[in-house]
């Protein structure tokens, strides 16, 4: 049901990005991206964006957010993200 939502709310994504550390800041703040099947980032608002990472955070909290993780929207399975 969440992968619906959001694939709903970000036309054209297929994975999300999200990360507790944004690399343009210092300290602890959600980052995330909306990636369509290419890895190129989907053009959505930074509040879209935002809102689906906390989405994603909330229903999984046992993923240990020390490290990135990517939502994928058509599995609606979270892996660790690799390749950030």
């Amino acid at each position: 049901m969440l992968a619906t939502r959001l694939s709903a709310m970000l036309p054209g994504a297929v994975t999300v990005r999200v990360s507790l550390r944004d690399p343009r800041r210092g300290g602890p703040r959600i980052d995330a991206s909306a990636l369509d099947e290419h890895g190129k980032r989907v053009r959505v608002s930074s509040t879209q964006t935002q809102i689906a990472a906390r989405w994603i955070i909330r229903a999984h909290p046992e993923a240990g957010w020390q490290q990135s993780r990517a939502f994928n929207l058509r599995t609606a399975e979270l892996d660790a993200d690799g390749g950030r």
